[in-house]
C-alpha cells in the first residue's frame, strides 16, 4: 500500500492493532518450534499480493496434511543464525567453536529437510526444499569436528591429535613422578593428593616443614597451614606440559580460523538455507495451528466481490474459552452483490463488536496467508481494511470519544476505495441521537458511493430503516435470549435487531411504574417500529422451531428407512438360503438322472462314444440347472435382468439369426423358436435354451453396436488351429491339451494340430493314450510330413 496516498493523518491500511492482529501472531508464536523462525514471524502482515497469499496458504494446507500422517520435522535445536552470519562478513574474524557448530547444524538441518521433502508429492513443500543448497561436502569436512560441549575434537587435524596425545603422556609422567614424591614425603604432607594450582601440578605440604621440599610455591590455603609446592623434579615436566598446551591452543585457533573460512565461502548458501528453514518452520506452525483450531484454507475470488463466512470463530476468543472448557458461538454470514453493506443491530453485550472484530480478523489472517478458524471462507482481495472499533477517547490529544471517532472516520473517508473493507463500531454514538443518526447515514452514503464493502454496528432505528430502503444494504441482528437475559451471539441476517432495553429492565426487577412511564414516553413511531421488529423476531423464532421439528421428523424417517432396509436385507438373505437349498435339490435330481442314464448305457454295452455324449448331456443339465437357479433368484428378489448399457439393434428374431448370448463369449445361431419367449441357440456344438431377453441380435458382419467396440477381444479369444506343448512334462501337456480340446470343440473347430515334438516319444505316447478316451475326439493320427510328421498329431473332433 502506498502510504503517500494517505492524507494528513497516517493510518494503518489494515487496522492491525484495532482488530487484534498482534494477538493472533502471539498465539501462533506458540506453535513455532524454535528461534530460527521468530524473525520471519515479526515480518508477517496482511498484504494484497494474491500470488504470495495463495502460495503461503497452499504451504499451510500441505503441512497440515503432512502432520496428519507424519511427525513434524525437528528444528527446535537450531539457533537464530543472523548474528553468526553477520560475523562471517568480517574478514579475519574467527568464530568460536560453538558458533561454528551452530552453523554446521544449520547446514545439516537443511540437508535433512532436502532429503525429506525434495521428492514429497506435495508440490509447494518440494519446491521449497529444492531451493536448499547442497551441503554434503561441507558436512563431510566439518561434521563431527566440534563436540556438543563446544570443544574441538581431536579428529579435526593430525597435529591436534598428536599434541593432545603428547599432553596426556606428559600429564601421566608428572602425576607418576609426584605420586612417588608423595610416598617419599608422606610425613610432611598435609594430604597425600596431587592437585593443580595456576595450571601447574603441585603437592600440599605443611607450612612448618615446607623447607624440606625444594620447589616453587604456588600459593597457600586460606588458613595458611598448607602451601602448594611444585617440586624441582617436576618443574621441567610442567614447563613441557605448558608448552604443549600452548601449541594445542594455537592449533585449535588455526582450525577455527580454517573452519570459519570454509563457512565464509558458503555464507550466501547458509543465509538462503536459514530463510528456507524459517519458512518451513512457519509453515508447519500454521499447519499445526490449523489442526488445533479446526481451520479452513480461505478461498479468494478473482472476480466476484461477495463475502461468505461459515462457522467463523475469533481465534483469541476461542483460546480464552478453551481454558474454561467452552467454545465460542460460530459466526456465519453471506454478503453477495449487489449487497455491499451490512448494518448490525441488537442489545448491548449482545456480541456486535465481537462479530465485527471476527469478520475483520478473518480477512487479515487470510491476507497474511494464515488458515482461518472456520468451516469455509470465500472473500475478495481487499486493498485496505479500515476499522474504527472501541473507545477512542484521548486525554493527551484533548479528544472526546465522539471527536476521536469522527477524526478516524474522516481519515478513512479520504482514502477509501472500491476494493476496501470498512468496519465501524457504534457509528453515530456518543452524541445527540438524532444528529448522530443523521451523521451516520451521511457517512454510510459516502462509503456506499465509494463502492467499499461496509459493516457497521448501531442502536439507531434510523440506520435500520436506511438498510431496509437501500438496495446495497442489508440488516442483521445479534440474537438475544430474553428468557435468560443472555446473548446467544448468533448473527441473524435479514432482520434488524432490537435493543430490548425496557424488557430487560423489567425482567431485572426495575420498578414497574418506571418501566411503564418509559414506555409511555416512547414516540409512537418508535413504539410501532419496535413492535414490528419484535414481531419479525417472533416469526423467525417460530419458523426455526418448525424447521427443527421437520428436521427431527426427517431424522426419524431416515432411521425408519434404515430399519426397513436392514429388515429387507435379512429377508433377502433368507430367500437366498432357500434358493441355495432348492439348487442343491435340483442338482441332486439331475445327478441321479445322469447316473441312471449312464448305467442304462453301460448295461446295454453301448459304445464309448454314446457314453461320452451322455457325459456331455450331464454338463448341459448342470448348466440348465444353474440357469434355472439364476432365474429363480431374480424372481425371488424382484430384480430385472441386467440390461446392456450400450444400444443394440432391436429386431424380431428368426431361425438362422446370429445372436450373442448373455455371459457367453462365442456367438451362436438361433435354431428354434420355443414357447414362453424361449429360444434354442446353438453355440459351437452345444445347444441351449435361453430367454429372448438374454440374447442380442448380431448385425450382418457379426457385430452389434456394442460388439464393434470389443471386436478385437473376440478376435483375440478365437481358438487357434494348433497347440504347442514342447517343453512341458507329460502331466502338464495332458492337462493343457485336454483344456484346449474342450475350447476347440466349443469354438466349432473340426480339426486341430497338437505339436509335441519327437524327443523320446513320451509326450506323444501320453497324448495318444488320452486321445483314445477323450469324449470330444473322433479320431487322431500322426501329421503328414508337411505338417510336422511324427513331431505332431492331427486330431479330428466330433461334430
Amino acid at each position: 500500500m502506498d502510504e503517500s496516498e494517505l492524507t494528513h493523518r497516517t493510518i494503518d491500511p489494515f487496522s492491525r492493532e484495532v482488530l487484534g492482529f498482534p494477538a493472533v501472531l502471539e498465539l501462533l508464536h506458540g506453535y513455532l518450534s524454535g528461534p530460527i523462525s521468530e524473525p520471519l514471524l515479526d515480518q508477517v502482515e496482511p498484504h494484497a499480493n494474491l500470488e504470495k497469499i495463495r502460495r503461503d496458504l497452499e504451504l499451510a494446507r500441505e503441512t497440515r496434511d503432512y502432520l496428519r500422517e507424519s511427525s513434524r520435522p525437528g528444528l527446535a535445536a537450531l539457533c537464530e543464525p543472523s548474528p553468526l552470519l553477520e560475523k562471517l562478513r568480517v574478514e579475519g574474524l574467527s568464530l568460536a567453536a560453538v558458533e561454528i557448530l551452530a552453523l554446521v547444524e544449520l547446514a545439516r538441518a537443511g540437508l535433512d529437510m532436502f532429503r525429506t521433502f525434495a521428492k514429497e508429492p506435495s508440490p509447494r513443500l518440494a519446491e521449497l526444499a529444492r531451493g536448499i543448497p547442497d551441503f554434503r561436502s561441507l558436512i563431510t569436512e566439518l561434521g563431527g569436528k566440534i563436540n556438543p560441549d563446544g570443544t574441538v575434537d581431536s579428529s579435526a587435524s593430525t597435529e591436534l591429535a598428536r599434541v593432545r596425545k603428547a599432553i596426556e603422556r606428559a600429564k601421566l609422567e608428572i602425576q607418576s613422578s609426584l605420586e612417588r614424591m608423595l610416598r617419599r614425603f608422606s610425613d610432611v604432607l598435609q594430604d597425600a593428593v596431587v592437585t593443580i594450582r595456576n595450571d601447574r601440578f603441585v603437592i600440599p605440604v605443611r607450612a612448618e616443614v615446607k623447607q624440606r621440599v625444594q620447589g616453587v610455591v604456588h600459593g597457600a590455603s586460606s588458613s595458611g597451614a598448607t602451601v602448594y609446592i611444585e617440586p624441582l623434579e617436576t618443574l621441567s615436566l610442567n614447563n613441557d606440559l605448558v608448552e604443549l598446551q600452548d601449541r594445542e591452543f594455537e592449533e585449535v585457533q588455526r582450525i577455527l580460523g580454517e573452519f570459519t573460512r570454509k563457512l565464509q565461502e558458503r555464507r550466501d548458501d547458509l543465509e538462503r538455507t536459514a530463510d528456507i528453514l524459517a519458512e518451513f518452520d512457519w509453515a508447519f506452525a500454521k499447519g499445526e495451528f490449523s489442526r488445533q483450531y479446526d481451520c479452513c484454507i480461505p478461498e479468494f475470488r478473482s472476480k466476484e466481490r461477495g463475502l461468505q463466512l461459515l462457522d467463523v470463530r475469533h481465534p483469541t476468543l476461542q483460546k480464552s474459552l478453551r481454558a474454561l472448557n467452552r467454545r465460542p458461538m460460530p459466526l456465519s454470514m453471506d454478503l453477495e452483490p449487489p449487497k455491499t453493506m451490512m448494518i448490525i443491530s441488537g442489545p448491548n453485550t449482545g456480541g456486535k463488536t465481537v462479530a465485527l472484530k471476527a469478520i475483520g480478523i478473518v480477512v487479515l489472517m487470510a491476507q497474511a496467508g494464515i488458515p482461518v478458524p472456520a468451516s469455509e471462507v470465500k472473500l475478495p482481495l481487499f486493498g485496505r481494511v479500515l476499522a474504527d472499533i472501541g473507545d477512542q477517547q484521548s486525554i493527551e490529544a484533548n479528544l472526546s470519544t465522539f471527536s476521536a471517532h469522527v477524526t478516524n472516520i474522516e481519515s478513512m473517508a479520504e482514502v477509501v476505495g472500491p476494493n476496501d473493507l470498512v468496519l465501524l463500531d457504534e457509528i453515530g454514538a456518543s452524541t445527540e441521537p438524532n444528529e448522530g443518526a443523521a451523521l451516520a447515514v451521511a457517512i454510510l452514503e459516502h462509503f456506499r458511493l465509494r463502492g467499499a464493502m461496509t459493516m457497521v454496528t448501531t442502536h439507531h432505528s434510523r440506520l435500520k430503516a436506511y438498510a431496509a430502503e437501500t438496495m446495497e444494504a442489508v440488516n442483521a441482528a445479534m440474537e438475544f435470549d430474553e428468557a435468560t437475559l443472555q446473548p446467544t451471539y448468533r448473527l441473524l441476517v435479514g432482520l434488524p435487531g432490537k435493543s430490548s432495553a425496557l424488557d430487560t429492565a423489567a425482567r431485572l426487577g426495575l420498578e414497574p411504574s418506571i418501566v411503564a412511564k418509559a414506555r409511555s414516553l416512547l414516540h409512537p413511531a418508535d413504539a410501532e417500529a419496535a413492535a414490528l421488529v419484535a414481531g419479525l423476531h417472533q416469526q423467525r423464532a417460530e419458523m426455526e422451531r418448525k424447521l427443527e421439528e421437520v428436521e427431527v421428523q426427517k431424522q426419524e424417517l431416515h432411521k425408519h428407512r434404515e430399519q426397513l432396509e436392514h429388515q429387507f436385507q435379512q429377508e433377502r438373505r433368507v430367500k437366498l438360503r432357500e434358493l441355495d437349498s432348492r439348487l442343491d435339490d435340483t442338482l441332486r435330481q439331475y445327478a441321479k438322472t445322469w447316473e441312471q442314464s449312464l448305467e442304462e448305457l453301460r448295461k446295454q454295452a453301448v459304445p464309448a462314444k454314446a457314453v461320452s455324449r451322455g457325459e456331455r448331456k450331464a454338463t448341459v443339465l448342470v448348466r440348465e440347472a444353474r440357469e434355472e437357479w439364476n432365474t429363480q433368484v431374480l424372481e425371488a428378489l424382484g430384480e430385472d435382468a441386467p440390461t446392456p448399457q450400450e444400444p443394440t439393434v432391436i429386431r424380431v428374431l428368426a431361425v438362422g439369426d446370429r445372436v450373442q448370448v448373455q455371459n457367453v463369449s462365442t456367438p451362436g445361431t438361433v435354431t428354434a423358436l420355443l414357447e414362453d419367449d424361449q429360444l434354442e441357440v446353438a453355440v459351437g456344438h452345444l445347444k441351449m435354451r435361453v430367454n429372448k431377453e438374454e440374447v442380442r441380435y448380431l448385425m450382418p458382419g457379426g457385430t452389434t453396436v456394442r460388439e464393434a467396440k470389443v471386436a478385437k477381444s473376440h478376435q483375440e479369444e478365437e481358438v487357434p488351429e494348433e497347440f504347442n506343448v514342447i517343453g512341458n512334462t507329460a502331466e502338464e501337456a495332458g492337462e493343457r491339451v485336454d483344456k484346449f480340446l474342450d475350447q476347440a470343440f466349443l469354438g466349432g473347430r473340426s480339426r486341430v494340430r497338437i505339436i509335441h515334438g519327437h524327443g523320446k516319444g513320451i509326450l506323444r505316447r501320453t497324448l495318444h493314450e488320452m486321445f483314445k478316451n477323450h469324449p470330444q475326439v473322433e479320431k487322431f493320427y500322426s501329421a503328414p510330413p508337411q505338417e510336422g510328421g511324427g513331431g505332431a498329431t492331427i486330431v479330428e473332433l466330433k461334430t
